[in-house]
């Protein structure tokens, strides 16, 4: 078999894959595994608040939940309400820290596991969800999280929209 001879450059050849943009490769792939870690830690905490929130018999909005291994909870958010406006929902509650502990908002369709939304700075008092479905019905509670192993919760609130009678 016969090769002809190299030509003059012209720059059309092709390159590997791994070359020139894979400089600092191993950085960005450190990046990646950063990145994976972190939404799998976040998914464990939901999951566990989660698991917590939804074994919650009652619904009662004084009664508070203390967490694992003997930890005291302070007392759970109150006046929890909520503002429907279609595909936008706000949370209002009052906090009974004064200021000094985070919250966690969990929400989800009624009916359906309640899943953690956000963690909300210490003496904020209302978080706001966009993008809902019109036409579905959601609940919603807060936990005040005293530390890592002591919370409160509070009662739920969820929708109730009005829907179209089936016509028949």
């Amino acid at each position: 078999m016969h090769l002809p001879p190299p030509g003059p450059d012209t720059g059309d050849r092709e390159l590997p894959l791994s070359s020139p943009g894979r400089a600092g490769g191993s950085r960005g792939r450190g990046r990646l595994v950063a990145v994976v870690a972190g939404v799998v830690v976040l998914l464990a905490v939901g999951g566990t608040v989660g698991a917590l929130v939804l074994g919650r018999e009652s619904t009662d909005p004084g009664q508070s939940t203390g967490a694992a291994a003997g930890g005291t909870a302070g007392p759970p958010p109150a006046d929890l309400k909520l503002r429907d406006d279609a595909a936008t929902i706000t949370v209002t509650w009052s906090d009974p820290s004064n200021g000094s502990v985070p919250f966690m908002v969990a929400g989800g369709r009624t009916g359906r596991a309640l899943g953690v939304m956000a963690t909300v700075d210490p003496g904020q008092t209302s978080f706001t969800v966009n993008g809902l479905n019109t036409e579905v019905d959601y609940c919603f509670t807060v936990l005040a999280v005293y530390s890592t192993n002591a919370f409160a919760t509070s009662g739920q609130v969820c929708t109730d929209r009005v829907r179209p009678s089936p016509s028949g």
